[in-house]
């Protein structure tokens, strides 16, 4: 299986036993990225997307073995539409970053798929693996590829950047002049 290096440490990250190793993980905890509104990226429909992400991840990660499958399968249903929605945005603005972007959306969604056959068979053992990798995965790809897009999309439409107000955040302190 020939996979980028971000979708190499996805594909170990669920399958360590079947995968060679590529390094280490980026660790996050997604609870405080999301509670921080650190996965805001100035597109508002981007934005409501990563939001029913998280909230799908979360649902998936309370699930029983008897309703995993449907929930993963919820998650993968959102995927589909969400990098769907990304990718022809890219394609659509002649998006520079859109190869490895779009590489990545694929992968993640073999990987989904890959882990709902397993657990339609009775599988269950990847399950958690998925979830962890899925978490660690997310605020990476939010704050720098899909950030890019955010600001790329801004910038074509409007010829601005994207502006991102988060609840709590501390002000600027003005420079001295």
């Amino acid at each position: 299986m020939s996979v980028s290096n971000k979708g190499a440490l996805i594909y170990q990250a669920i399958f360590p036993d079947e995968a060679q190793p590529t390094g280490n993980c980026m660790k996050s905890d997604l609870d405080t990225f999301m509670a921080r509104d650190e996965f805001l990226i100035g597109h508002q429909k981007m934005d409501l997307i990563h939001e029913e992400f998280y909230e799908l991840l979360t649902q998936l990660s309370r699930s029983t073995q008897a309703d995993a499958a449907a929930a993963l399968m919820a998650l993968i249903v959102h995927c589909k539409d969400h990098f769907g929605q990304e990718d022809r945005w890219m394609r659509e603005t002649q998006y520079n970053g859109r190869d490895c972007h779009i590489k990545e959306h694929g992968e993640v969604l073999a990987s989904l798929e890959d882990v709902h056959s397993r657990l339609v068979n009775g599988d269950h053992r990847a399950l958690p693996h998925l979830i962890e990798a899925l978490t660690n995965w997310f605020p990476g790809h939010v704050q720098h590829l899909d950030s890019s897009l955010a600001q790329w999309l801004a910038k074509q439409q409007w010829n601005a950047h994207p502006l991102v107000l988060r609840r709590g955040a501390v002000p600027a302190r003005p420079a001295d002049h």
